[in-house]
């Protein structure tokens, strides 16, 4: 990165630090002339039955029906017992549609980014009995994976668009508000949550990060988003998510021609990371049964790691030597800003980066038991992340 490495290893390594907290991916930032998906249909009167239907005065026994008295059964023409077999039951009446029981409704607000697409995909696998599920994208068009999902259904929604938005969660059990990576995401996010507080969703779910009590501007970005959910009034769950460990895959070309990794922090320093498959699960689980995580914060973490045990780890998985290289944090900002990255975002990340090097309890993580106490799994290791991903470096 910078001057401590090429112009193209910089490339490579900007999409290893891709959004630290990103939980959206940047194409689901909303547009203004986004609309609204269309309420479901409702029955149409001609569904009602016609006044034709009823029966007859004329369908009425006349009296030259009436049996006579010698056509009555006689005692010896009742059946006997052994005669009648099984004893007729009668048929049970359909249940009337009120009566059916119905699934609580999921709404995954944010589903084509990465954190959203899993969480749809770990509902549909794991809880696709228990709830029905909906994906709300900006572009349904562009959701072609969520909709090969069982029992997804995609619906466009869009965070700007608050008063459609109100009318697309009418009738919505859990919301779960997936904050994407724009910059002006605290408000895109309490747009959703006044549209959720209008439209009567039930349980609101929202993503978050472990920096929130830090002063730095992702710190800064979701505390103002924890501070809103909790004032609205409506029964809540946090979730915290760090580094993704899938953000590596943006070095597989750097490791398959160099053998190399760089960040700027020491390889030493140890820091917090989830995989994405993980925080679908446990987001998944936490939807699927709100009642049970109510007014709680979570860290969803699968691993806590340093960088030197991450090239270790690859070394390890694909049989060949990966080393970790330092770079600067300056040479490291210069580089982003050099591909394009917004410079907000660039400082969140340097920011971040700092926190690591000085062993902040907010990357370092205190607790990073909640996915298994959720979800009653391991989570998944590093080791068993790059196994499963290892295609991409070789």
């Amino acid at each position: 990165m910078g001057g401590c490495m090429s112009k193209k290893d910089g490339k490579e390594e900007a999409a290893a630090v891709d959004k630290t907290e990103e939980t959206a991916k940047t194409e689901d930032t909303p547009k203004a002339e986004d609309k609204a998906a269309n309420a479901e249909e409702t029955p149409m009167a001609d569904d009602t039955p016609k006044a034709d239907d009823t029966p007859n005065v004329d369908d009425t026994p006349t009296a030259d029906d009436t049996p006579k008295a010698d056509d009555t059964p006689k005692a010896d023409d009742t059946p006997k017992a052994d005669e009648t077999g099984d004893t007729p039951i009668a048929a049970e009446e359909p249940a009337k549609e009120s009566e059916k029981e119905t699934k609580p409704i999921v709404f995954v607000l944010g589903a084509s980014g990465q954190i959203g697409s899993a969480t749809c995909k770990s509902l549909s696998e794991q809880f696709g009995d228990k709830v029905e599920i909906r994906a709300g994208v900006r572009n349904p068009d562009g959701a072609s994976k969520l909709k090969e999902l069982s029992g997804v259904t995609v619906v466009q929604a869009t965070m700007a668009d608050k008063n459609n938005l109100v009318t697309t969660l009418a009738g919505i059990s859990v919301l779960y508000i997936v904050v994407p990576g724009s910059e002006n995401r605290t408000e895109l996010a309490a747009l959703s949550m006044d549209a959720a507080k209008e439209a009567e969703v039930k349980h609101l779910a929202v993503v978050s990060v472990p920096l929130v009590d830090e002063d730095i501007a992702f710190g800064k970005q979701f505390k103002e988003i924890e501070s809103k959910v909790i004032s609205l009034g409506i029964p809540y769950t946090l979730i915290r998510l760090p580094y993704f460990l899938d953000n590596f895959l943006g070095s597989a070309s750097t490791v398959k021609e160099s053998g190399k990794l760089h960040l700027p922090i020491s390889g030493d320093k140890s820091y917090i990371v989830v995989t994405t498959s993980d925080a679908g699960l446990a987001s998944a689980t936490i939807l699927s049964d709100p009642s049970k995580h109510e007014g709680k914060t979570y860290n969803i973490v699968s691993e806590r790691v340093t960088m030197d045990g991450i090239a270790t780890t690859l070394s390890t998985v694909l049989e060949k030597e990966v080393a970790f290289e330092k770079v600067e944090q300056d040479d490291a900002k210069q580089t982003y800003l050099g591909i394009g990255m917004p410079e907000w975002q660039v400082d969140g990340l340097i920011q971040m980066f700092k926190l690591v090097e000085d062993g902040s309890p907010a990357t370092n993580g205190e607790n990073i038991e909640d996915f298994k106490e959720i979800t009653g799994k391991e989570p998944t290791s590093a080791k068993d992340f790059f196994t499963t991903v290892v295609a991409a470096f070789q």
